[in-house]
């Protein structure tokens, strides 16, 4: 019976969201090059560019916000209607971070989502603002095919209310390219299809595509030290093996 009911809940949803999915799939979609033609990705046609001084004040915003405890820069940023409007979802924000080439192996076994909240849980209590009520991070996990990483968390607004924050981290051989995508709890069931099309869209110039490298493969050092004392071990049992024989068939 349990699993009618949850069959008949999937199959209404799926309905529900019909509309949304047809509407990303006409939706009209222009190329855009950003971080200096580097990167390419596609942005729905009736979407504008925001204007480098309206990113600063998010930045602005973004550290009055938590305190001065955090300040995030966005280099890049679209959004239908307004471009010059105050932060108003939906809308996209690209941070570029060139910190130096990641090791995508230490993120291929993240922590629980649990455990994520628990450690974090002080942090973003002290990172609240006049502008930020609350924040909770729903999920976080690594895309292999990609090299991404995938987090999702709402915001808790003072003035919007509740958004959605779906970000993707893009590991680059330069460091991070993130897409954020912003919706307001009311919007994200029609607006989840979109993001979805703007992220499977993203492409990276040859010179910065993020390609692993046989060290990457390696595990941690305290690992490989102890991998590296027991193929030691190993090898010398062989030799010591091989002696034996000798000696046993001189």
């Amino acid at each position: 019976m349990r699993c009618r009911a949850r069959s008949l809940v999937a199959f209404v949803f799926a309905i529900m969201a019909l509309p949304s999915i047809a509407m990303a799939s006409d939706l009209a979609m222009r190329t855009e090059k950003v971080y200096g033609g580097l990167v390419t990705l596609e942005i729905p046609e009736s979407w504008n560019e925001i204007p480098p001084d309206v990113l600063e004040f998010f930045s602005l915003q973004s550290a009055e916000s938590s305190g001065g405890l955090t300040v995030e820069i966005y280099q890049h940023g679209f959004r239908p209607g307004n471009p010059e409007a105050d932060f108003a979802p939906p809308q996209v924000l690209i941070q570029i971070k060139e910190s130096g080439r990641l090791n995508y192996r230490q993120f291929l076994k993240l922590p629980p989502i649990e455990f994520v909240r628990d450690q974090d849980a002080g942090k973003l209590d002290g990172r609240m603002g006049p502008f930020l009520e609350g924040l909770h991070l729903n999920d976080v996990f690594m895309d292999r095919e990609a090299y991404a990483v995938h987090v999702t968390n709402t915001l808790d607004l003072t003035y919007e209310g509740k958004v959605l924050v779906k970000s993707v981290s893009f590991l680059t051989e330069r460091g991070l390219f993130t897409v954020h995508c912003y919706a307001l709890i009311s919007q994200h069931v029609a607006m989840n299809p979109v993001f979805d099309k703007i992220l499977d869209s993203v492409r990276f110039d040859e010179s910065i595509r993020y390609r692993p490298r046989l060290g990457d493969r390696l595990p941690p050092t305290p690992a490989l030290i102890s991998y590296a004392i027991a193929l030691f071990f190993a090898v010398l049992a062989l030799v010591v093996l091989a002696d034996q024989r000798r000696r046993r068939n001189a």
